[in-house]
């Protein structure tokens, strides 16, 4: 038997392997091919796993998903915009999922439980393509990680409440009220225990690496058990444990070893909802399940645009923050999965629901990628909606004077630029409001604007800078900068970065003067160093950058 099973792992993982070098290339989320492999390995195929062989392994991948968000749970994206759209779009969505999920003939359980998966976006997705194209800082990106933290925050409410139900009582009101009274009791107790107990063992066992690994894991499944006796659900629990550790300062570190534990048992989650689908469910539900997928990919993101739009935000970073949401959460299926685990739900609708989730997933990932061209075709329509007192600042509209030096990005890079330009004319275009602040402070003249929008590039090409720098690594939006200023100006001479060499070609046959391989010009630099000083000049050399580079971090002035 233990041969057996261990054979049966081999071959789930092998399958998951090959098919996720597959998703790679073609640029797809890992979670698609945990669930195909689990349906090619189920009954609908081959039929080689057997069901309780991975149900363990799945609620272990639950558990340290769940710790790993409370640990990361960051208060400071909770902003009045993220709350408003947030709240509103969960409402809304589930609403209008709800009436269109009964039209489709679900009961109301059904129809309730399908509404509610159908409002949360993926965190992991959302976050791991935002960051790949460098949009994770941008104004729509910040908007959509607190979009995602209200809707992970209500997801747990909504955990809370249907793991503490009993199918037994018909009064679901008082069963709810019941519910939240005993999550909150529990809540108050652990935060009592953590405090007397839990942290100084933690302060003690910080000190080995391996012995803080065993103290986490143990807290995550001890208190999930904890809660399993209060009535609640495992993954209440092992969210509450990593709550108890979010402000904490081991809650890195912790988060950081746990991961790959995560990453391999939420892989097995996945391919274990791979297994539970039925092809003659999807076959009986294929209308509803496609009709519901066009109702994430294009009736949610239109919910978030009408909101953020309402509010005063220009109708691109609407458009763009829609777009970003625009599939359902690993959340909504393990939403839908406790929902059949206790027994409000059949197994058609979990199918229905992954499907639904495979397919949002597979496209929004290609919307997410060409995002901004799908902005560029439809961007004429949606200045219809445009209220005239934006909430985003258009400094750039009120700009008259030329500037030898515009500066596209400033971060770390842009740091040092700005420094030695002191005495030159310069303006920085930046898309984070927070740079822009302190940049001001500084006395720097500095606006907002996103170098992805065409419109803005046109606008500033004719302040006739002489110089134009670009420290955005991201092809698209320099190939847009270059184009646009040296149609305007030929002979502005343009420094752009790049990220790999196939960039750095790309962008000098654009009409680059000069192209900025970050490590090929730092491993440039340290050969130079090394070759033009002896030991005793390095080591000299050495102290002054370093003291140099501590003051300005303790300063603030490198890292906005």
């Amino acid at each position: 038997m233990l041969a057996e099973f261990f054979v049966q792992l081999s071959v789930i993982i092998l399958v998951a392997l090959i098919l996720g070098l597959i998703a790679r290339f073609f640029r797809q989320p890992l979670i698609l091919a945990y669930v195909i492999t689990g349906i090619i390995l189920g009954p609908s195929f081959f039929g080689i796993i057997e069901e309780a062989s991975l149900n363990l392994f799945a609620q272990i991948g639950i558990a340290l998903l769940l710790f790993i968000v409370g640990i990361s749970l960051d208060p400071k994206h909770l902003k009045e915009i993220s709350v408003i759209t947030g709240i509103g779009q969960v409402v809304f969505t589930s609403l209008l999922g709800f009436f269109a999920s009964y039209l489709l003939g679900f009961n109301f359980i059904e129809a309730l439980y399908i509404s509610i998966a159908l409002t949360f976006s993926s965190t992991i997705i959302v976050v791991k393509l935002l960051t790949d194209k460098g949009d994770i800082e941008s104004l729509h990106g910040r908007i959509s990680i607190g979009i995602l933290l209200i809707q992970d925050l209500i997801v747990i409410a909504a955990l809370i409440v249907i793991s503490g139900l009993n199918n037994d009582n018909n009064n679901i009101s008082s069963m709810i009220i019941v519910a939240l009274i005993k999550g909150l009791i529990l809540i108050a107790g652990l935060y009592f225990i953590y405090r007397i107990i839990i942290k100084p063992i933690l302060n003690s066992v910080a000190k080995t690496s391996e012995l803080l690994l065993l103290m986490s894991i143990a807290l995550c499944f001890g208190i999930a058990a904890i809660t399993i006796k209060f009535g609640f659900s495992l993954e209440i629990g092992a969210f509450l444990a990593g709550l108890l550790l979010a402000n904490s300062e081991f809650g890195i570190d912790i988060s950081a070893k746990i991961r790959p534990l995560r990453d391999f048992f939420i892989a097995i989650f996945f391919i274990n909802l791979g297994f539970v689908m039925v092809f003659d469910s999807i076959k009986e539900f294929i209308w509803p399940i496609i009709l519901l997928s066009l109702f994430v990919l294009l009736l949610k993101p239109l919910i978030i645009f009408t909101f953020m739009a309402l509010i005063g935000y220009r109708s691109r970073t609407s458009l763009l923050t829609g777009i970003a949401l625009a599939q359902i959460s690993e959340f909504s299926l393990i939403f839908i999965s406790l929902g059949f685990n206790l027994g409000y739900v059949t197994k058609d609708i979990v199918v229905v629901v992954t499907a639904v989730g495979i397919i949002t997933i597979t496209v929004s990932t290609y919307l997410i990628n060409y995002e901004h061209k799908i902005f560029n075709l439809i961007s004429k329509y949606l200045k219809l909606f445009e209220r005239k007192n934006l909430k985003e600042n258009l400094e750039h509209k009120k700009l008259r004077e030329n500037y030898e030096v515009i500066l596209f990005g400033c971060h770390r890079m842009g740091f040092n630029i700005i420094n030695r330009l002191k005495n030159h004319k310069l303006l920085v275009i930046d898309h984070d409001p927070e740079v822009i602040e302190k940049l001001k402070r500084r006395s720097i003249k500095a606006i907002y604007a996103d170098v992805n929008d065409k419109e803005i590039i046109d606008e500033l090409t004719v302040l006739k800078p002489k110089f134009i720098v670009s420290t955005v690594i991201d092809i698209e939006s320099n190939k847009l900068i270059i184009r646009s200023f040296k149609r305007h100006n030929p002979k502005v001479i343009i420094f752009a970065t790049c990220k790999n060499t196939r960039n750095c070609l790309e962008l000098y046959k654009e009409g680059s003067d000069f192209v900025a391989y970050p490590e090929v010009l730092a491993g440039q630099k340290i050969a130079d160093y090394l070759l033009n000083l002896d030991g005793q000049g390095i080591k000299k050399w050495g102290k002054i950058y370093r003291e140099k580079i501590i003051d300005d971090l303790r300063e603030g002035n490198i890292v906005f």
